[in-house]
């Protein structure tokens, strides 16, 4: 059930990520909802289910906008990072999941920047860092209503059944 929640839950952050999110942006910084969204899946499922909800969303994402495997690879790296750091060091408040997604926004966006780097492009190497931070910063602050209200819709679930039967145990 709560994977079905989860789908439920990216189907329109992919929507405004594909369509809209060019349009809410304010010279380039602007909020990043399906990286907050998996974040918070994958410190409330656990990084199977972030790597692979981040690597589905990502290639939704790559058919659209015709990047092949570049947001897969990032949004699978950020859902994976976010739950094996959570599973390792079992945050549970809300500010220390905050920082932990703007670490990961952070990476993510700084891909991009790498790739210009060495497109040989011409930018302004203070901007672009002031843009990744002020992107990471906005998407971080989105983080805290969107974390405790899938929080909340995951206590409500009454089926426990996993996707991965798996998941959590060694090989």
């Amino acid at each position: 059930m709560r994977v079905i929640l989860d789908i439920l839950l990216l189907l329109p952050a992919l929507l405004y990520q594909s369509a809209l999110a060019a349009h809410f942006t304010y010279r380039g910084v602007g909020v990043d909802l399906l990286a907050v969204l998996l974040a918070s899946i994958a410190i409330n499922q656990g990084w199977l289910y972030g790597a692979v909800g981040g690597f589905a969303a990502g290639l939704i994402l790559d058919c659209t906008f015709g990047h092949i495997g570049l947001y897969a690879l990032q949004y699978m790296a950020l859902g994976m990072f976010v739950g094996l750091v959570n599973e390792r060091f079992r945050l549970d408040a809300i500010v220390l999941p905050a920082l932990l997604t703007l670490g990961a926004c952070a990476a993510r966006e700084i891909v991009p920047a790498v790739y210009l780097y060495f497109a040989r492009a011409t930018v302004s190497w203070g901007y672009a860092l002031l843009r990744v931070l002020l992107c990471a910063a906005l998407d971080a602050a989105l983080f805290v209503p969107v974390h405790l209200l899938l929080r909340r819709l995951h206590r409500w679930d009454v089926v426990r059944a996993s996707l991965f039967p798996f998941h959590g145990r060694k090989w």
